[in-house]
């Protein structure tokens, strides 16, 4: 700790946040991962520390974030979670500081700079939430030319982990994001800024240890891109 890039990667329970998988994968990138937890009082101070940002996965973005009512299928919403993710985004984005954003923390980042999303994957031939705590298993379609299809080694098919049940097509993109990769029901797994910028999102977990080793190599990319 206290030896690479700060990295603030965000979360719910601060009683979680020092074992969760993220914060280990930025510490294995020799990255020093800075917990960014609602219950801080202190966030603000915490956030104009950072070289780099990590959004996890949990709980559903507000949908009045992207100009919707919540129907009943976010079955958990946080709205002060949105506001730090909100400000930790905004400070990264302004000073040209990385960000990634895995699962939920992909669906915001689209959010944040403007797209919108799916409150639930209704009706799809694609299996993508978790059963029983355990993740689903299907293939993507990385798009040559990306960050994604250079840190996985390849464009093409990737056997990726799943574990969410709303998500976003190619209609929902942000302004200036374009895809990195898509699920055979057109669901996007993967977005980066088109303009070179290292805005990341990634819809699967690599944290998992062993469920998509090809992907982990994006942690190192995250810290390497803030020292």
């Amino acid at each position: 700790m206290g030896q690479g890039p700060r990295i603030g990667v965000t979360w719910l329970p601060a009683a979680e946040a020092a074992a969760h998988r993220c914060v280990r994968a930025v510490e294995a990138a020799g990255g020093e991962p800075v917990p960014l937890l609602v219950e801080s009082p202190s966030w603000t101070a915490e956030i104009e520390t950072l070289r780099g940002l990590l959004l996890t996965g949990g709980n559903a973005v507000d949908p009045r974030r992207y100009g919707e009512e919540n129907h009943g299928l976010c079955r958990l919403v946080v709205p002060r979670r949105d506001e730090l993710e909100q400000e930790a985004l905004d400070y990264c984005a302004a000073r040209g500081l990385p960000v990634l954003g895995v699962c939920r923390g992909m669906q915001f980042l689209n959010v944040a700079l403007g797209g919108s999303m799916l409150q639930d994957l209704t009706i799809t031939t694609v299996e993508h939430e978790a059963a029983g705590g355990v993740s689903r298993f299907h293939s993507v379609d990385v798009i040559a030319d990306t960050t994604l299809a250079r840190l996985v080694g390849a464009a093409g098919p990737l056997r990726v982990n799943s574990r969410h049940h709303q998500g976003l097509r190619r209609e929902h993109l942000a302004p200036g994001m374009r895809p990195t990769a898509v699920a055979p029901d057109g669901v996007v797994e993967g977005i980066e800024a088109a303009d070179g910028r290292f805005l990341i999102g990634i819809q699967f977990h690599p944290e998992y240890e062993g469920e998509v080793p090809e992907a982990v190599p994006i942690f190192a990319r995250l810290v390497a891109r803030a020292a």
